[in-house]
């Protein structure tokens, strides 16, 4: 029985990774939400969720012209959601308005796994703090380096990365993708860039995660920023599962 009250789930398409996050640790790596659950989260444990880019998707739209509230804006976006991607309610989303501009950030997150989530946390008397996308967590955990000046941001988790980019702390275009074979860090900046006008050739690069190979080929970017997975959870490198 895990005898912490602060855990982090990061929730890939095969497996659970679990952290205690008071003691900076990983607990283990189970096959399912089911065996994460039951093999040890101890009632009134405080869950934070981070899912795989796997299970989410990214859109980045120029908000339309007459919008005159919220409700407005919620129903364009999942209007554009809908032409993207499919079926909205597929998908739970969260939208990041662009305070003063006219962009606004969508993530969805798959709503069958978020429901899970949720129905296993209450049955077990676990409180969920937060359930974040992957890149919008990396995002968030690379901030402070990221408010001013053009970066790119990656997230990637073995078969799936995302891709944002970001210039004076707005993110501009992002995206999920499914990862090729051998696929380096630079191939897929190299087909990224040619998505967002006037990219800035030196802008820096912010990578987390496992699954790219920063090294493979020369990097011909600006700055490069490497994290592993247990960053985001504050667990030291050599204690990360």
């Amino acid at each position: 029985m895990w005898s912490k009250h602060r855990i982090g789930f990061f929730v890939a398409p095969d497996v659970v990774h679990a952290y205690d996050l008071r003691l900076r640790t990983a607990l283990g790596v189970y096959p399912t939400l089911e065996a994460a659950f039951t093999l040890g989260l101890r009632s009134r444990a405080r869950l934070e969720v981070v899912l795989s880019d796997a299970h989410c998707r990214y859109l980045v739209l120029t908000r339309p012209e007459g919008i005159r509230n919220r409700t407005e804006l919620m129903a364009a976006v999942r209007s554009r959601f809908r032409a993207t991607f499919g079926d909205t309610d597929r998908w739970q989303l969260q939208l990041g308005s662009s305070p003063g501009g006219d962009r606004d950030f969508v993530a969805g997150a798959e709503s069958a796994l978020v429901t899970e989530i949720e129905a296993r946390a209450t049955a077990g008397r676990v409180r969920v703090a937060s359930i974040r996308p992957q890149w919008v967590a990396w995002a968030r955990h690379f901030q402070p380096g990221t408010r001013r000046g053009n970066h790119w941001i990656v997230s990637a988790d073995r078969t799936w990365a995302s891709v944002g980019y970001v210039s004076d702390g707005l993110c501009l275009q992002a995206r999920a993708l499914r990862l090729d074979s051998g696929t380096s860090l630079e191939d897929l900046l190299a087909r990224e860039r040619a998505l967002v006008s006037n990219a800035d050739p030196a802008a820096e690069v912010w990578l987390g995660g496992l699954g790219l190979d920063a090294m493979a080929t020369p990097f011909g970017g600006g700055r490069l920023t490497v994290a592993g997975p247990g960053a985001l959870w504050d667990v030291p490198e050599g204690a990360a599962a």
